[in-house]
């Protein structure tokens, strides 16, 4: 169940143009930021209006009004200065509920999960998190002096001034686990987003982007995947008859259609085993694993047979028939040029000699 929602958390993310890593860190906590001061204020507000103490009740509805500045800067993709905002909002609410409630309340203790906020992730250059976290030790040592030598200037009840104390205490605690464990966590989202950029990177080098069979840079790949393997193989080129009058007479859409076809009819007709190539044009490659050469003969036939005696229909010319010519060799993965070169010889001796035809 985990790992499928980490692999769509993860396929979402990869629809987002994310130029840096360091952007997507910042994206995601930002937002589980956002989210979890936003919560921390509506539960104070509430706790202030029923106490009716209307300094914190205005300071925490300012709180909530900067949070929904932050989220129009995240949504704009403005993810430093959203996360910038949130430290410095932080960092003023933390000093002004010293100042005017002591220390005694531990309400300081947020300044710790900015220091750590700061730590963990890339709010701006180090230089400047390294003035913020001097800012933050300055603060509360001036608050720790100011709270030695003047009393507060509001004062709660005993209930209420432990309970807040309390709060603020489990805020401080599971607000710093959780910024270690979204750090945990952002770091594996990021592996999976590489893994899965790497993916598609694969997938746009490695495949032909109209028919998605592999293409040629693939055929390296796959022909290491068979050395050291004792497999009759044989390979195949297989060419469409007069592909260009197509293209000429229909137009070039009317040709990706008929390619499109064909790709989809090769993976239909053809073994899971064997593996199809769009080798250039019109041209397709096919490896064929533990078959003779009279086999694959057999099989190719059979095949081009079906194929010119299907109709093939198109969105905007009607139905067209096709015909293919292969040619077929044995392949030797020691010396897969040769295989290749000689299933292309004969590919072209069923050319010169009328098309329609499987030669080996």
């Amino acid at each position: 169940m985990f790992r499928k929602l980490r692999t769509h958390f993860i396929a979402n993310l990869l629809k987002h143009p994310f130029q840096q890593e360091d952007e997507l860190s910042l994206c995601l906590i930002s937002y589980a930021s956002l989210i979890f001061c936003t919560l921390i204020h509506i539960f104070f507000l509430i706790c202030y209006l029923v106490q009716d103490i209307q300094f914190f009740v205005f300071l925490n509805c300012g709180s909530l009004l900067v949070y929904m500045a932050v989220f129009l800067l995240l949504r704009g993709k403005k993810y430093k200065l959203g996360g910038f905002l949130i430290s410095i909002e932080v960092i003023t609410y933390a000093s002004i509920g010293a100042y005017m409630c002591g220390i005694s309340s531990y309400t300081v203790g947020y300044f710790l999960l900015i220091i750590v906020l700061l730590t963990l992730f890339p709010y701006g250059t180090a230089k400047i998190r390294r003035i913020m976290i001097l800012i933050i030790f300055g603060l509360i040592a001036l608050l720790g002096l100011r709270a030695a030598h003047t009393s507060p200037l509001i004062g709660f009840s005993e209930s209420f001034n432990h309970f807040m104390t309390m709060v603020n205490i489990y805020i401080m605690l599971i607000g710093t686990i959780l910024e270690i464990s979204i750090n945990t966590f952002v770091q594996f989202i990021l592996s999976g987003v590489k893994e899965g950029r790497l993916v598609k990177l694969a997938s746009q080098i490695y495949t032909d982007p109209l028919t998605g069979l592999y293409n040629r840079r693939y055929t390296d790949i796959y022909f290491n995947t068979l050395k050291n393997q004792d497999l009759h193989i044989c390979v195949a080129i297989l060419d469409i008859d007069d592909f260009k009058r197509i293209n000429d007479t229909y137009g070039h859409p009317c040709g990706d259609e008929v390619l499109v076809f064909l790709s989809n009819f090769l993976q239909s007709n053809l073994r899971k085993t064997d593996r199809i190539f769009r080798w250039g044009g019109e041209e397709f490659l096919i490896i064929m694993e533990n078959v003779s050469l009279y086999n694959a003969q057999t099989v190719m036939d059979k095949l081009r047979s079906k194929l010119a005696e299907t109709e093939i229909k198109t969105k905007q010319n009607g139905t067209l028939g096709l015909t293919v010519t292969v040619g077929v060799a044995p392949f030797d993965i020691t010396n897969p040029e040769a295989g290749i070169e000689a299933s292309d010889k004969n590919l072209y001796i069923g050319k010169r000699s009328g098309k329609n035809q499987v030669v080996i």
